[in-house]
């Protein structure tokens, strides 16, 4: 059916639908029910099948004609929600996105790809959300988050991995000339680690039993700011997980140095977003910002 035909269509079938009868639902319209009656005939003529079954006492919907109305209903509500984002879009009307990341994401990446996006786009309110990356593919999954950053293992079920980036992880040590650091001269000095709902954790176990070396840090936090401030004070050596092409730097005092003789397993960070739901304007401006982002760290 052509969109115009299907339009007046749609309100010709839910008044005819809701009075029961084509005569009733023609004086309501204010047009001849004979019109009606041909383009009824002229739809399912198309469709090839019947969507109102025809009695004495007025008609009823048929069940092609019951999973119609609910279709052009369902189009109704996108094409109103549609008009609603445009106006978003043009600026009429303020967007929200929530965003969930996990801490190792927040050095120099996080703010690099944020700020560009609130640039463009000063009506749009963002919020942030930090947050161990499993913990972030469970906010994207009950629709606590627009979408989110992890480092979670794969597979991820439940969300749609949209980008990934590598990245690296660095010993975080304050500042003395050096270029790198070996594994041994690493583990010489107290470590200050991150805890277990970091997967930072993860590299620095899994680098120290590759080595035979017995990891005893001195000092655990689930925050790795705090673990940075104190790699500063002279408290002991860190580590650090960086983007390559958006790293700007451990900050003055320190340096973030490449781990000689380490066999570190490889980090990923994922871009995710909801599977199989839609997606309100600020959310996939949002996204495609992140991902024309990270394709061009890529690319």
């Amino acid at each position: 059916m052509q969109r115009v035909f299907f339009t007046r269509f749609f309100s010709y079938m839910e008044e005819i639908s809701r009075l029961g009868s084509i005569r009733r639902a023609a004086e309501v319209l204010n047009v001849s029910a004979s019109a009606i009656d041909k383009q009824l005939l002229r739809a399912e003529e198309e469709l090839g099948v019947p969507l109102f079954e025809r009695h004495p006492r007025g008609v009823r919907l048929t069940s092609a004609g019951e999973l119609l109305m609910y279709r052009m209903r369902a189009w109704q509500k996108d094409m109103r929600a549609a008009a609603f984002e445009i106006e978003e879009l043009k600026g009429l009307r303020r967007g929200e996105v929530r965003i969930a990341v996990p801490q190792e994401a927040v050095t120099s990446f996080l703010p690099q790809a944020l700020s560009g996006f609130l640039r463009e786009n000063p009506r749009i309110f963002t919020s942030v959300r930090v947050a161990e990356s499993d913990r972030v593919r469970q906010m994207v999954i009950a629709g606590e988050a627009d979408f989110g950053l992890t480092f979670s293992p794969r597979p991820l079920p439940g969300v749609s991995v949209l980008r990934e980036l590598p990245f690296r992880v660095l010993a975080l040590m304050p500042e003395d000339g050096r270029k790198s650091v070996s594994l041994d001269r690493f583990f010489s000095r107290p470590v200050l680690v991150p805890d277990a709902t970091s997967h930072l954790r993860d590299v620095l176990d899994i680098a120290a039993a590759r080595a035979g070396v017995e990891l005893a840090p001195v000092m655990t936090s689930n925050s790795l700011e705090l673990l940075r401030q104190l790699v500063r004070e002279g408290c002991g050596h860190g580590v650090i997980a960086v983007c390559p092409d958006a790293f700007e730097g451990a900050g003055a005092g320190l340096a973030a140095l490449p781990l000689r003789g380490a066999a570190l397993p490889d980090l990923t960070m994922a871009l995710i977003s909801p599977r199989d739901s839609s997606s309100a304007l600020a959310s996939v401006l949002a996204k495609r910002h992140f991902e024309l982002f990270i394709d061009a760290l890529k690319g």
